[in-house]
């Protein structure tokens, strides 16, 4: 009896699968990691493509009997079975125990539900499942959720959100296409007296696409402003040494305020130079440490000693992808750099690194999302606040044909909106 139902899901399962458009916003493309990565929420998998209940069986909690998949009626199964905490396939998964987590389709390529799935495809952020993929209970979130297991891929544990695609900004599509950018490409930000100086607390956070040659230290400077003073400047650029320990992986930072407070000491970012990839950077200083986070959690602290522990930066323009003084610059490609006067907690980037935000949070005083036309020589300012003035970014070259572009990279970004 139980193979003759079986064989009756399965069939229901081909009269389910259906395009993109009609089963959510995850897609053919739900596992590319990108920017559509891990969509799978926003209704994929759920009341509409998974069945009546839409939960996972007829009591909606991935039970033994009708939970698991229904093997009769196959609504937490083959279509909505598709990545959750308790939607992971097994003899208890939503799948049931022969059609496995999310289903032998709907958890690989998104086109049945859109949905995490057993393996990476659930995308960077993968088998997130999204808050209504596993069903009624949203079980099919939370870290990624069973059904994503090491599928959840390197950045599993947002729970929900839609897909977010968009433009970013590219340094050298313009430019000479060398790591070190001697076209001086890089964008100049006035923010005014909106710019965390002096020993003020801040945060600076943006994505950056790095490749295998960008680690070189003091020649590809990310981002920098203030003064030359001692600790005047505050400001990003990649280490000098290799990651200690390791002689084949130089995958190093070097956060600096000028001479007394910074550190290149080749700390373990958790990467590895040797792949091209997206990276969220944030540095924050909280009037005592400066602090370094690499894809949400800190990797570099450091301190001022006897008479320097405090900040003296200098007002200047805020310089994305160039050092002013040596003209050293990061031939790479960025996205939602945010600035804010105070010094975000952990906790707060952990959760937020990978997500767009709103634009009228408490301390955000630049918001650049990067969304601009092609052939635009401005990067809008998108912070909502009402008191807020807009600080257009300037994008800049040692000529126009080298400026700056906005474009839609190759390997998206994976971020979510939520």
């Amino acid at each position: 009896m139980k193979r003759r139902l079986m064989v009756v899901a399965l069939a229901g399962f081909a009269s389910l699968v259906c395009t993109a458009s009609s089963c959510g916003s995850s897609g053919a493309s739900g596992g590319t990691g990108g920017k559509v990565a891990g969509s799978g929420g926003s209704g994929s998998g759920g009341a509409s493509s998974g069945g009546s209940p839409g939960s996972g069986g007829a009591t909606g909690s991935g039970g033994a009997t009708t939970g698991n998949g229904g093997h009769s009626d196959g609504s937490g199964g083959v279509v909505a079975g598709s990545g959750g905490a308790v939607g992971s396939g097994g003899k208890t998964g939503a799948g049931g125990a022969t059609i496995g987590a999310g289903g032998v389709s709907g958890g690989t390529s998104g086109t049945v539900t859109g949905a995490g799935g057993i393996d990476a495809s659930g995308g960077k952020l993968g088998g997130t499942g999204g808050a209504a993929a596993g069903g009624a209970t949203a079980a099919a979130g939370a870290g990624g959720g069973a059904g994503g297991g090491s599928s959840g891929g390197a950045m599993g544990g947002t729970t929900g959100g839609s897909s977010c695609a968009g433009q970013v900004l590219s340094l050298g599509a313009n430019a000479t296409g060398t790591a070190a950018d001697s076209a001086y490409a890089h964008v100049e930000i006035d923010m005014k007296t909106d710019l965390p100086i002096g020993n003020n607390k801040r945060t600076v956070e943006f994505w950056a696409f790095i490749k295998t040659t960008d680690w070189v230290g003091e020649n590809n400077q990310i981002f920098h402003y203030g003064g030359s003073d001692s600790n005047g400047s505050f400001g990003l650029d990649f280490g000098t040494p290799n990651v200690t320990g390791s002689t084949t992986n130089h995958a190093t930072l070097n956060p600096f305020t000028g001479s007394a407070i910074r550190d290149d000491s080749g700390k373990d970012l958790g990467l590895n130079s040797s792949t091209d990839q997206w990276v969220h950077l944030a540095m924050t200083w909280d009037g005592t440490v400066l602090t370094t986070y690499v894809n949400g959690l800190p990797k570099i602290t450091a301190q001022g000693s006897g008479s320097t522990t405090t900040l003296n930066t200098a007002q200047s323009v805020l310089m994305l992808g160039c050092n002013p003084t040596n003209k050293n610059c990061f031939n790479g490609m960025f996205d939602e750099l945010r600035v804010w006067n105070v010094a975000r907690t952990a906790t707060e980037i952990k959760d937020n690194y990978n997500k767009t935000v709103a634009g009228s949070e408490a301390g955000l005083v630049g918001y650049w999302k990067f969304e601009d036309a092609v052939g635009s020589t401005t990067a809008a300012d998108s912070v909502t606040a009402a008191s807020h003035t807009a600080h257009s970014g300037a994008l800049k070259a040692d000529s126009t044909a080298h400026n700056p572009t906005f474009v839609s990279p190759a390997v998206p970004l994976p971020l979510v909106c939520p």
